[in-house]
């Protein structure tokens, strides 16, 4: 091993499907093995990514105990802390909430030069009380890594945050071969965890009114999450089985978004969505609501249509508006793409991740 090569421990949460997970993939699959000694550990080291892991040769392992509860909490814990100090860790990288709240305590106690923990939705999400737990994590840390600006005006923790922004692998994601044949209607749809948060009950409203004047198309999500049991009632009772299909979690959303000729992002609450990078990078026109951090990736009425959110009239009126111009929808689509390319790459984003990592590290001697 060089002596150049620092090591460093990259927690997650888990490996499932999901944006802040594949960007945590992303990372350890990614990171110059020629200049660091990459270890990779979870809560949970389970999920559909495990196999990307597995298949780059980076090997996982789970330092969770199932619970937060102190008698569990703790000993994982003491248990991150051996890990650390054992392996020679110079700097632990937290991802998603619980591995903040795991991993910076133990860098911490482990004496870790530089730890650093993550924030990549904008906080609204969870209970007041998770809320102040994190916020505690966050203030220990050393720096914070967030993917948007509109996270980085939540975090303001005096000059320690850093923006670095999702990156898309821009080899996977991509326009399909050739033209899809539209002569049996359009489809429009979206990629997104079936949670109310991400808007979905306005998306299937909008799809009962776009079909009153155009029953032809079709809308597809593609997702799991607790939001399915209403999502299915409502397409009942709108009559929309014929329209709106809910087709359950993708492991190939590179496949899935090539099978859309228009793709909605809906949330009311975002901060820098990886569906909606990886369809621009597919060179879909894209409608999204100015929330968050959309508006920071999608110029209205340039890479894309913004609406307001929890409008589903507005946002049947953009869907409508691409469906009945087909050469601005085009024009969109291809504008996004190359926007995408040109500041959302994966090579990119590991670039600023590893200068981060260098800068850190420099500044404490390490």
């Amino acid at each position: 091993m060089s002596v150049d090569r620092r090591s460093v421990l990259l927690l997650g949460d888990s490996l499932r499907a999901g944006g802040t997970e594949g960007q945590f993939v992303e990372v350890a699959c990614g990171l110059d093995r020629a200049r660091w000694d990459v270890h990779v550990s979870c809560l949970r080291a389970e999920g559909p990514l495990r196999a990307r892991l597995e298949a780059a040769g980076v090997g996982a392992w789970s330092c969770g105990r199932g619970s937060l509860k102190p008698s569990r909490f703790l000993p994982a814990v003491w248990g991150l802390v051996r890990y650390l100090r054992v392996h020679g860790i110079r700097l632990v990288h937290c991802f998603d909430f619980y591995s903040n709240i795991l991993g910076v305590p133990a860098g911490r106690l482990a004496r870790v030069p530089v730890s650093i923990a993550s924030q990549r939705d904008l906080g609204d999400l969870r209970p007041p009380g998770q809320q102040r737990v994190h916020r505690a994590a966050l203030r220990l840390a050393d720096h914070v890594l967030v993917n948007s600006e509109a996270v980085a005006d939540r975090v303001r923790l005096n000059g320690r945050v850093a923006v670095i922004p999702n990156g898309v692998d821009l080899a996977r994601f991509g326009p399909a071969p050739t033209s899809r044949l539209r002569s049996a209607g359009m489809t429009v749809g979206t990629l997104s965890h079936l949670r109310p948060e991400k808007g979905l009950v306005d998306l299937v409203q909008a799809a009962a009114i776009v079909r009153r004047s155009h029953p032809q198309h079709r809308f597809v999500l593609w997702g799991e999450g607790p939001l399915r049991p209403r999502l299915e009632e409502l397409v009942r009772q709108l009559g929309l089985g014929g329209t709106v299909e809910l087709r359950g979690t993708t492991t190939e959303p590179e496949v899935a978004l090539r099978q859309l000729d228009i793709f909605v992002l809906p949330s009311v609450s975002e901060a820098c969505s990886n569906a909606l990078l990886q369809a621009m990078a597919t060179g879909l026109p894209v409608v999204a609501t100015r929330v968050g951090g959309n508006p920071l990736l999608v110029a209205d009425e340039t890479t894309g249509l913004l609406v307001p959110p929890a409008q589903p009239a507005e946002l049947a009126k953009a869907i409508l508006r691409l469906i009945e111009a087909p050469a601005l929808a085009t024009a969109l689509g291809a504008r996004a793409r190359q926007r995408v390319r040109e500041e959302f790459g994966v090579d990119r984003m590991l670039a600023r991740v590893q200068a981060l990592y260098d800068r850190l590290l420099a500044e404490v001697g390490s």
